[in-house]
């Protein structure tokens, strides 16, 4: 992708996330019970129709790029099959996605996953990393292979690295660095944010 072609695409999906209310600043206490001067909802991306529609779109450009040709779509619950679903439409692949407590049938995936299939994991969000290999292990078990995983923002706080060791790559269409930087350079969050975000990536690293 075209240097600017890709700035123009980040700065329009910040600021979509911003107007959506997707995305806001100020002090919030994460379910772990630390905090965080900044907050991520893409659940609010489905009322904003164009806003969605470039999500999915740019999650398709990215897997094409970077991990093409997987055999099936694994989404990660809840949040991450509102990507996966689209996703898997459009690249035409069948769509799978982790139950949230193994089945009576012993699997912990719904959907069929063949033995020797490369599976392309997906979530909205990456963080520790912790559900996206989570999924990539329900896979193993059924006989699919995870190399690749794709989220839409990455918060920075390990998940690469996590994954990594997992011999699994992590792909990010942006990270809440680049995304705060684009939305300063905009006027559209203040300095302070900026810094709060810049400051609390670094304590996680």
């Amino acid at each position: 992708m075209a240097w600017k072609t890709r700035r123009s695409q980040i700065s329009e999906l910040a600021e979509g996330l911003v107007k959506a209310g997707a995305m806001q600043f100020g002090t919030f206490t994460l379910p772990d019970g630390r905090e965080t001067p900044y907050y991520i909802d893409l659940t609010d991306m489905l009322s904003y129709p164009g806003l969605f529609a470039l999500a999915v779109d740019s999650m398709s450009k990215l897997v094409s790029a970077k991990a093409p040709r997987p055999d099936a779509v694994c989404g990660v619950p809840t949040d991450g099959l509102i990507l996966a679903a689209p996703l898997a439409l459009s690249l035409k692949k069948p769509l799978t996605y982790t139950a949230s407590s193994r089945q009576p049938s012993g699997k912990k995936i719904m959907g069929e996953v063949h033995p020797g299939w490369k599976v392309l994991v997906v979530d909205d969000l990456s963080r520790t990393g912790k559900s996206i290999l989570a999924a990539a292990k329900a896979v193993q078990e059924e006989g699919g292979e995870v190399t690749d995983a794709v989220v839409l923002i990455d918060r920075m706080e390990g998940a690469r690295e996590r994954l990594s060791k997992e011999g699994i790559s992590l792909h990010c269409l942006t990270d809440v660095v680049e995304l705060a930087d684009t939305l300063f350079s905009m006027e559209l969050i203040a300095e302070g944010d900026l810094k709060a975000i810049t400051k609390s990536v670094g304590r996680r690293q």
